[in-house]
């Protein structure tokens, strides 16, 4: 899972990082498709943490950031699909340069998480 998962999370951190204007369009799109959007937002989230978790269940050393990343998308999940009133506000309340900011340094975090797991890896082979 590792494997995978590393190169696929250091890919979305630099997109995160290097293109934040379409992202932020992204959001923008989801906000403004009212609850729904957060719902579609939920259901992303719960495709990518559903099988993290139920494949990845590992609570020591690096491989647990995966983890840990899997069960928080299931919260985001379980919040947009029970709250959507509360993840509407999320989505439509952050505008400009500091949603910009927030998916950036969104993205620095899946780029660390996705590089640390893949030293792990590395490291761990034999």
């Amino acid at each position: 899972m590792i494997w995978i998962a590393a190169p696929v999370l250091i890919g979305l951190g630099l997109s995160q990082v290097y293109a934040t204007e379409i992202w932020q369009s992204y959001y923008r799109t989801l906000g403004a498709l009212g609850p729904n959007g957060v719902r579609l937002n939920g259901m992303v989230s719960l495709i990518i943490g559903g099988p993290i978790v139920t494949l990845h269940n590992v609570w020591s050393g690096p491989p647990l950031l995966l983890t840990l990343f899997g069960w928080l998308l299931l919260l985001e999940s379980a919040m947009c699909l029970v709250l959507p009133g509360a993840g509407l506000a999320g989505l439509s309340d952050i505008e400009g340069e500091t949603r910009g900011r927030v998916i950036r340094c969104a993205g620095v975090a899946l780029i660390v998480i996705g590089g640390v797991l893949a030293v792990h890896a590395v490291t761990s082979i034999g």
